[in-house]
């Protein structure tokens, strides 16, 4: 019987293909090359090394931009996300019902600020386990072995939906049920967590 299922954040709850849109039409940037810009600093955005505030200094220095001083970056980085509805509306059906948690790589302030925008449910999550704040990230063991040790249930117990094959490995090693989840067939990926609960 599954008692705690941990949802990923990008790519499951929110679709984030369209992320850097308005800060590139912001200041006339190609987005291609912003995108590579950021992939250099994604590993240590991850995992704190690097702060979503040094990340956007080295993008004004890059770019050389101007009228940054009262910009709002996430809100401009978090407006681009796209609520995936199906799962939005399943986490608010098992409200109550089951505990459920988040454990995502992301940098600091995109989880927080999509909360307050209401781009994430508002329920009372078990347990939030964000990479930059804990300084791991998938698909590093380190993260899924802290999970286990502080889930409270059997590894058979918890249930976790990430979009990545590679993030599945370790927790299927540790006795986890999970569900590889694909955006593009959100209703089929629901039906697959119903099928485990």
């Amino acid at each position: 019987m599954i008692k705690t299922i941990y949802f990923d954040f990008g790519a499951v709850l929110v679709n984030y293909q369209q992320v850097f849109t308005k800060i590139c039409a912001d200041f006339s940037l190609d987005l291609k090359d912003f995108w590579d810009l950021y992939e250099q600093f994604d590993a240590d955005l991850a995992i704190g090394r690097v702060s979503t505030e040094q990340f956007w200094q080295i993008c004004i220095d890059k770019y050389k931009l101007t009228g940054t001083k009262n910009y709002d970056l996430l809100d401009r980085w978090v407006t681009d996300y796209k609520v995936i509805q199906p799962v939005q509306d399943l986490i608010y059906s098992l409200e109550n019902k089951v505990d459920m948690g988040i454990i995502s790589n992301v940098c600091a302030g995109l989880w927080q600020r999509s909360f307050e925008m209401g781009l994430v449910p508002k329920i009372n999550y078990k347990k939030i386990y964000l990479s930059y704040q804990i300084k791991m990230a998938k698909p590093s063991p380190d993260i899924y072995e802290k999970v286990q040790k502080e889930s409270g249930v059997l590894p058979s117990e918890i249930l976790f939906v990430d979009d990545k094959p590679e993030n599945m490995v370790i927790p299927k090693s540790l006795g986890w049920q999970t569900v590889v989840f694909d955006e593009s067939q959100a209703q089929e990926g629901v039906a697959k967590i119903k099928a485990l609960l």
